[in-house]
């Protein structure tokens, strides 16, 4: 499982990552401020960074929430997370990779982005391999190696 090998990282390197979910059904959310969006079946890719230590991060998002701090803690317990893609990176690569899958894939409009000015970091598309392959290519482009770890499709969303 994902979380397991991510807890054996106790280095805190910073990076990106881009974590691809799927959920089974459309689905309504009401997220913070920005009140209720809609959600369609399928594949998602969230794009983020984690500057105190990217693993870390990404474990968090893999938690259950009491209070949802991000855009994602609303939606990811009511997915299955497949594939976690991290890269190692003292630059700021989160907004560029975001752009890269921007140009391929249905944009989420102002999900994850509250910090900057993109259109947002959320995407969507009907094909998990799509995602992958584009958030490894795009990682790649912008010289930082990737690596995708599986996560067990068995995931407990409510394990703290």
């Amino acid at each position: 499982m994902l979380a397991a090998m991510l807890a054996e990282s106790k280095n805190k390197f910073s990076g990106i990552y881009v974590l691809i979910f799927h959920l089974s059904q459309d689905v309504t959310v009401t997220i913070g401020k920005r009140g209720e969006l809609d959600f369609q079946s399928g594949w998602y890719a969230y794009v983020g960074s984690g500057k105190s230590g990217v693993e870390a991060r990404v474990r968090r998002h893999l938690r259950a929430h009491d209070r949802p701090h991000w855009h994602l803690d609303y939606l990811m317990h009511l997915g299955k997370p497949a594939t976690a893609i991290i890269g190692h990176t003292q630059e700021s690569l989160e907004c560029p990779l975001a752009h890269h899958l921007e140009t391929l894939f249905q944009v989420i409009p102002r999900f994850g982005s509250s910090d900057c000015r993109c259109s947002g970091h959320l995407f969507h598309s009907p094909e998990q391999a799509a995602l992958e392959e584009a958030a490894v290519q795009g990682m790649t482009a912008l010289g930082c190696a990737a690596a995708p770890i599986q996560v067990d499709w068995n995931w407990d969303p409510t394990a703290k």
